[in-house]
């Protein structure tokens, strides 16, 4: 078609002869505008016409029927400086001679010493892209890099024999009854959960949990050991298969459960720009969050220790906008840098640290030596820290089952166990029910809180959202029809 269309093309030149035409008489093309921009939209039209004035104006080329084959822009700035007549070169054919793709073809043509948008560029090059040839390579060069690694240079690996995942056996029922009652029951608002936030709360259950059976040649092979739920590592492991397989055969939720110590990035994408343009006008301004805190005297933020309650943390510091990070543990040095700088950043009078953590010698440490870096590493003086769980007076209250006894291999046992008049025992906060453990943590929060101004602040945000509501309305109308 291409090789065609400038063979008739080379003819239409050599046939062309050169009339003066009216310019009202000249028809812009409609295909035209499939490949260039409409000419009232240039920019530069007004300076084209000035120069138009004051110079002489190239013949525009033109079928034989008054169709513009070459010089839409000129020919509307001589409509601009109302120019009566215009030199033309007329091809020996009407339009109509040409097919639909041969005439965009020629239009192409006849336009390469036009400046050119990229858009413009690119349309111009879409004309002689073969769809079919197009899509057959990219499918070539898709299955190449992912289907046909080695062909890259990349071994792909062998995947060697097979997993079997057993039944669950019938000495288990118990375990399994009792791993969907708390999935189920008092954890269900929680989703996603963690191993440890089953394991724990199956240690105030007295059940069996299997059975040992030595192999043979070793002691006691014939016998049967009685294994009892404990909080122990074979304990902990059977509830983590046990889960695994629930979840394999479809009796728990895929979603009920989450490893936090993988992160996943996944990178947001759009179809394609109108897609995109349309998602955006629906949540245009949909971001806007007060700062429900800057009237507060006091920067205050929140630390738990541990990953597997930092989800559930967060539905009670997002509702007021607290700053929340999870140590896993003793925090590096950088987190408290970030928080004293966060602190210093907002100008308040005093920092105010809420801290998450195990009743053990290395929980009840975070706090102090939280304190010690900030005020003697980054000099904030200004430091309070509060024990938000878990507390003595939450194990009394609540009346929490001990998990274990401090290591003794602890820097912190000797402090630990004077601390607490020789008593070994350690409380982790997966023994805190989540219901208990957030609404003490709400509780301590508003006792730090300056409860009138955080009103006021609410009471603002809802009479700005009007405002926004009026904006995103007047903002979609000015944008109608540009995504459809």
């Amino acid at each position: 078609m291409v090789a065609a269309a400038r063979k008739r093309r080379k003819h239409s030149q050599q046939a062309y002869k050169t009339v003066r035409k009216r310019v009202e008489s000249l028809k812009p093309s409609p295909e035209n505008t499939e490949i260039y921009r409409d000419p009232f939209d240039d920019p530069d039209i007004d300076k084209l016409a000035n120069s138009i004035k004051k110079n002489r104006c190239d013949p525009l080329v033109i079928t034989s029927d008054n169709f513009i084959v070459s010089g839409h822009r000129r020919h509307v700035a001589l409509r601009l400086n109302d120019q009566q007549f215009v030199q033309c070169h007329v091809l020996p054919h009407p339009r109509s001679y040409w097919t639909h793709d041969e005439y965009v073809l020629l239009l192409r043509e006849y336009n390469h010493q036009r400046n050119k948008t990229v858009a413009e560029q690119v349309r111009e090059e879409l004309i002689d892209i073969d769809p079919d040839a197009a899509h057959a390579a990219l499918c070539s060069q898709r299955d190449l890099s992912v289907f046909a690694p080695e062909h890259n240079g990349v071994e792909s690996v062998h995947i060697e024999g097979r997993k079997v995942r057993y039944r669950i056996s019938k000495d288990k029922a118990e375990h399994v009854r009792l791993i969907k009652e708390v999935v189920f029951g008092s954890r269900r608002p929680f989703w996603p959960l963690s191993v440890r936030g089953v394991h724990y709360p199956l240690l105030n259950y007295d059940f069996i949990r299997g059975y040992h059976c030595p192999h043979r040649g070793k002691p006691g092979y014939g016998k049967k050991r009685i294994l009892r739920y404990a909080n122990d590592q074979g304990s902990y492991d059977a509830t983590s298969d046990l889960i695994t397989r629930l979840r394999l055969n479809g009796e728990i939720p895929w979603e009920a459960f989450d490893d936090t110590t993988r992160p996943l990035k996944q990178f947001r994408s759009s179809g394609d720009v109108r897609q995109f343009v349309r998602q955006q006008s629906s949540r245009l301004f949909a971001g806007y969050r007060r700062d429900l805190l800057q009237s507060q005297p006091n920067h205050i933020e929140v630390v738990c220790e541990k990953n597997t309650i930092y989800h559930m943390v967060l539905r009670v510091t997002e509702k007021y906008q607290i700053p929340t990070s999870s140590g896993r543990g003793f925090n590096s040095i950088d987190p408290w840098h970030d928080l004293a700088e966060r602190y210093e950043q907002s100008g308040k009078k005093r920092l105010i640290v809420i801290v998450l953590s195990d009743y053990d010698p290395e929980g009840e440490m975070i706090p102090i030596v939280g304190g010690r870096t900030l005020r003697d590493d980054f000099d904030v003086e200004e430091c309070t820290f509060i024990k938000a769980g878990v507390s003595r007076d939450q194990i009394e209250l609540h009346n929490l089952p001990p998990m274990n006894f401090a290591k003794e291999t602890s820097p912190n046992f000797k402090w630990f166990c004077k601390r607490n008049d020789g008593d070994r025992n350690v409380y982790e906060l997966e023994a805190l029910e989540p219901e208990v453990m957030l609404e003490d943590l709400e509780t301590v929060i508003q006792g730090v809180l300056d409860e009138e101004l955080f009103n006021r602040e609410i009471e603002t945000e809802r009479e700005e959202s009007v405002f926004l509501e009026a904006c995103q309305r007047a903002a979609v109308k000015a944008m109608k029809g540009i995504a459809d």
